[in-house]
C-alpha cells in the first residue's frame, strides 16, 4: 500500500457556496470545490430556483429569430441573452464580423454595462443601504456612521 508524502497530506481542498446571490432573478447559486493547495478549481456548477425553459420554447424557432426573442426574458438582463444569441449564431452560421463591427458591438456591450450597473446598484442593491432601510435592519451601525468623523 503506498503511502502520501507530506505535501499529498497537506492539500486542502474546500467546498464553497454562495446561495442564494440575491438581486438575481430566481436567486442564483454558485457552488464550487477548490483546491487551494494546487490553486485549481476542481468543480464549478451554478444552480437557479427558477425555470425559464429557454430550451424548450425555442424549439422550432428560427435561429435568427433567437436574439429577438430572449432578449425579451428578463427586464434587467436583456441585453446579456440577445448578446449570447448572436454570439451563437455567428458561430452557427460561421460568421465573423469586420473589426468596425466588433468595435461597434463592444461599444453596444459598454453601454449595456453602464445601464445594467446604475439599474442593479441604484434600483436593486443600494436599497439596502439607505438610511431608512439601515435604520430598521441595523441601527447600530447607522449610529456608528452617524457619529463617524
Amino acid at each position: 500500500m503506498a503511502t502520501k508524502t507530506p505535501e499529498q497530506q497537506r492539500v486542502m481542498v474546500k467546498e464553497m457556496s454562495w446561495d442564494p446571490i440575491t438581486r438575481i432573478v430566481g436567486s442564483l447559486g454558485i457552488h464550487t470545490e477548490i483546491d487551494f493547495t494546487n490553486q485549481q478549481v476542481l468543480k464549478c456548477y451554478s444552480t437557479s430556483m427558477i425555470f425559464r425553459g429557454f430550451d424548450i420554447f425555442m424549439k422550432g424557432i428560427d435561429p435568427r429569430d433567437a436574439h429577438f426573442i430572449t432578449s425579451r426574458i428578463c427586464g434587467i438582463c436583456g441585453d446579456n441573452h440577445c448578446t449570447c444569441s448572436c454570439l451563437n449564431q455567428n458561430m452557427a452560421y460561421g460568421v465573423k464580423p469586420p473589426a468596425l463591427g466588433d468595435l461597434a458591438f463592444n461599444l453596444a456591450e459598454t453601454a449595456d454595462y453602464i445601464f445594467d450597473h446604475a439599474i442593479f446598484n441604484d434600483c436593486m442593491a443600494n436599497v439596502d443601504f439607505c438610511e431608512q432601510m439601515v435604520k430598521e435592519t441595523n441601527p447600530t451601525l447607522l449610529a456608528k456612521a452617524e457619529n463617524t468623523p
